[in-house]
């Protein structure tokens, strides 16, 4: 945030502490009924259901109401990233997890 930051929030890199990001609810027997398989992940670096980040909770918590743990995908929401962006993940491990998610049958 900038030096003159007001805590208005106002600022669009703040936007998703706001508003919709924070209140949405998903329909949860909507989901259930979906026709296509709903995989909810979280990255490693998020915590848990309980002492997490925001939005790793929240994924734990969606996860929960489908009757299911998300998959914990290595490193954090970079965890993709090899470093070209100036933040490293665990792009290898990453892959992995990914290919595993992929390729898995329910």
């Amino acid at each position: 945030m900038p030096t003159d930051d007001t805590g208005d929030r106002t600022d669009p890199l703040m936007s998703n502490l706001r508003g919709l990001g924070c209140d949405y609810a998903p329909d949860v027997p909507r989901l259930e009924q979906a026709s296509t398989r709903i995989v909810l992940a979280v990255g490693e670096e998020s915590g848990g259901p309980d002492d997490g980040e925001l939005a790793g909770r929240a994924a734990h918590a969606v996860a929960a109401a489908l009757g299911q743990d998300p998959v914990v995908f290595p490193g954090g929401h970079n965890g993709f990233l090899g470093g070209e962006y100036g933040q490293m993940g665990k792009p290898d491990e990453f892959a992995a997890t990914l290919r595993e998610v992929l390729s898995s049958a329910e």
